[in-house]
C-alpha cells in the first residue's frame, strides 16, 4: 500500500494548477513511487488580474489551516508571479518576491520551513510551460523572459486572452510530455524550484 502525502498547492491561475499537479505527479512517481499524493484542495485559481494579492492576502490562512489546524499536510507549495525579467546573476527581483510571500506568511514560516516550498516564475508560470513546448521546437536557454507576455499567451494558448479551458488543456499536454531537468536549464526559476522539490524528496 502507497504511503499517502497531502500537499496545499496556492497558485494564481489555471496554468499554475493544471502544469504543477502533473509536475509533482510525475517527479514523485519517478523519485518515491511508494508515495501517493494527495491534493488538499483548499484553494482554486481565482484567474483574475489581481491573483498575486488574493494569494499574499489569503497565505497566511492556508498555512495555518494546512500545519495548524488540520495538521495533516506534509508539503505546502505556493508562489505568485514576478511579472518582470530579471536577468542579474544574484536575481533580486525574485528574491524580493520570495521575501513577500515569507513575510506574509509571518513567522510560522520558520518553524515548518523544511515543508514549504515557494516558487515565482519569472515573468509567469506560462513561460515554464512554453520552454518545453515542443511545437515551438527548441527554445534557448533564458530566451523566453525579456518577451511580453501577450506574445507568450498568444503562442502557447493562440491568444492573450485564453479562458480556463484553453489554458488548462495547454498546460496540461505540456506537462505530461515536458522534460522537467531541461526546463531547469531553460528556466532559472523553474531551476530554484525544482531544486527545492528534489531536496524535499531526497528527505522524506
Amino acid at each position: 500500500m502507497k504511503e499517502k502525502l497531502t500537499y496545499t498547492l496556492l497558485g494564481e491561475g489555471y496554468a499554475e494548477y493544471a502544469f504543477l499537479e502533473i509536475y509533482l505527479k510525475r517527479v514523485f512517481e519517478k523519485e518515491k513511487p511508494n508515495i501517493q499524493l494527495v491534493s488538499s484542495r483548499q484553494m482554486k485559481p481565482s484567474g483574475g488580474k489581481s491573483s498575486s494579492s488574493i494569494i499574499l492576502s489569503k497565505i497566511k490562512d492556508h498555512y495555518i489551516t494546512s500545519f495548524v489546524n488540520k495538521n495533516d499536510v506534509k508539503l505546502f507549495i505556493s508562489g505568485i508571479d514576478l511579472d518582470d525579467s530579471d536577468f542579474e546573476d544574484d536575481m533580486p527581483k525574485y528574491q524580493a518576491r520570495i521575501e513577500e510571500i515569507k513575510s506574509k506568511i509571518g513567522k510560522l514560516y520558520s518553524k515548518f520551513e523544511d515543508k514549504t516550498i515557494l516558487f515565482v516564475p519569472i515573468q509567469a508560470i506560462d513561460y515554464w510551460v512554453l520552454y518545453q513546448d515542443k511545437s515551438e521546437g527548441k527554445i534557448a536557454n533564458s530566451s523566453l523572459e525579456a518577451k511580453s507576455k501577450d506574445e507568450i499567451k498568444k503562442k502557447l494558448y493562440g491568444t492573450s486572452n485564453a479562458n480556463q479551458i484553453k489554458i488548462e488543456k495547454g498546460a496540461t499536454e505540456v506537462a505530461l510530455k515536458a522534460d522537467f531537468e531541461e526546463l531547469a536549464k531553460q528556466s532559472k526559476s523553474f531551476k530554484l524550484f525544482h531544486n527545492q522539490v528534489k531536496s524535499f524528496i531526497d528527505n522524506l
